[in-house]
Parts: structure tokens; C-alpha cells; sequence
């Protein structure tokens, strides 16, 4: 079981870990693609197109910059925006 929580207001959002699989190809200028499958949470901060916490089910492509941005290039799938939950 997960479980995000407001700090503000108290709203708990919770949710199974339902199982998850994930792959990262590593390419030679330092930047990458993760392609999760399943169950995934994933949190991106304001550099990376966020903030936010989204609950993906299904299928996700995310580019990796070599600077460490993240970039959600494709989904299939069912996507929970779990900030809208808390708030």
C-alpha cells in the first residue's frame, strides 16, 4: 500500500503496488530512456515539466537528458493525477 498525504490539509490518497517493470536503455552522451510498465508513481520537479505526482498504469516512455531532465515522452495507458487527489 502507498499512501501520499497533504501535509497541508491532511488528505491522504492512497493506493496498491499493484507491481511494476521497468527498462533503461543508457546511451553514450549521457542521456537515456526508461520505459516503465504496470503500476508506476512518478514524481517530476519544476526542471522536468512538474511539479507533479502522477500514478501511471499501463505503459510509459521517459527521455532522460544528460542534465538530468526528465521528460515523459509517451504513455498508453491510464494516468491519476494524485496532486488533484490531495487537493
Amino acid at each position: 500500500m502507498l499512501t501520499f498525504t497533504n501535509a497541508s490539509t491532511d488528505a491522504t490518497f492512497s493506493l496498491q503496488s499493484n507491481g511494476a517493470v521497468g527498462w533503461t536503455a543508457a546511451y553514450a552522451d549521457g542521456s537515456g530512456r526508461m520505459t516503465l510498465m504496470g503500476h508506476n508513481v512518478l514524481i517530476l520537479f519544476p526542471a522536468d515539466g512538474g511539479p507533479s505526482t502522477t500514478l501511471y498504469a499501463g505503459r510509459v516512455a521517459v527521455d532522460v537528458a544528460a542534465d538530468g531532465v526528465w521528460t515523459v515522452e509517451k504513455v498508453a495507458g491510464t494516468a491519476t493525477d494524485i496532486c488533484a487527489a490531495l487537493s
